[in-house]
């Protein structure tokens, strides 16, 4: 009777607590998904390269110095003071014809500075490069105060740059010249008596070069883009003994728009 009775508790017992662990099972909240957030992967197939373009200045097929003497088409001697000048809005043409924009990339180029560095490139074939030369309208009429010395388009000394005109002088070319007719004058020939400049700025000179059909390449190593300005070019169509002064507005503005004419013709990649 009592293991019967005993029986009856133990199996009351343990359904009681299968009930209760049952119960509690059921009473527990539905866990909530969330969803991972997706990886975006990497694109780690597009390599780049440093590029940046070799300036060399010429005249007469020889470096454009500031010793020298050189000579236009038209037979006219003149030595070089001063050669400066922008270029900006600098663009790669890839093989598809797309271009690709070296962004807030602006070089003051003069004679004594060879190696222009344009920064990290992708990897790859290009028909030619394209640039300007000036400096934009956005920038040409921004703040200059507000870049740092050593940033091409901060003041300069000596200054390219109009304060009274709020812009830049996109190429300030300067110097004297021989306006003898012959080397028989021995009291005037070889003097150089004459002085020239050609300040070309203005929104509306600011020239475009397209050298799309010079194709280079860019691989594993630093890539440097040779490129020779030639002043012979310049000089086309300009009578350097009577058309030798411009600031590119009032009586000067037809010479200076000559320049502008000329001034693309000037490049060329070697």
């Amino acid at each position: 009777m009592k293991n019967t009775i005993f029986k009856s508790l133990f199996i009351a017992a343990i359904a009681i607590v299968f009930v209760s662990c049952k119960k509690k099972k059921e009473e527990m909240p539905t866990p909530i998904l969330i969803p991972a957030t997706p990886i975006v992967p990497i694109d780690t197939t597009i390599k780049t390269q440093m590029l940046s373009l070799s300036i060399a200045n010429m005249a007469n097929g020889k470096p454009a110095d500031f010793s020298s003497i050189f000579t236009t088409s038209t037979g006219v001697r003149y030595k070089i003071e001063s050669l400066r000048y922008y270029i900006s809005n600098i663009r790669l043409v890839k093989a598809d014809g797309s271009e690709l924009p070296i962004k807030d990339k602006y070089l003051l180029v003069n004679p004594a500075m060879v190696n222009y560095p344009l920064g990290a490139v992708p990897v790859g074939d290009y028909k030619g490069i394209k640039f300007g030369v000036g400096v934009d309208s956005a920038a040409n009429h921004a703040d200059n105060t507000k870049y740092p010395t050593t940033h091409p388009l901060a003041m300069q000394s000596p200054s390219i740059y109009w304060s009274w005109k709020s812009g830049y002088i996109f190429m300030m070319f300067e110097g004297n010249c021989d306006t003898t007719d012959t080397q028989t004058d021995v009291l005037t020939y070889n003097q150089f008596s004459k002085s020239f400049f050609y300040h070309i700025g203005m929104d509306m000179l600011y020239s475009q070069v397209d050298l799309s059909t010079s194709a280079f390449s860019v691989g594993n190593v630093p890539k440097e883009i040779k490129l020779e300005a030639n002043l012979d070019n310049f000089f086309t169509n300009i009578d350097l003994k009577k058309e030798n002064m411009t600031h590119s507005m009032g009586a000067g503005a037809p010479l200076a728009m000559k320049a502008k004419g000329n001034i693309p013709t000037m490049f060329s990649i070697k």
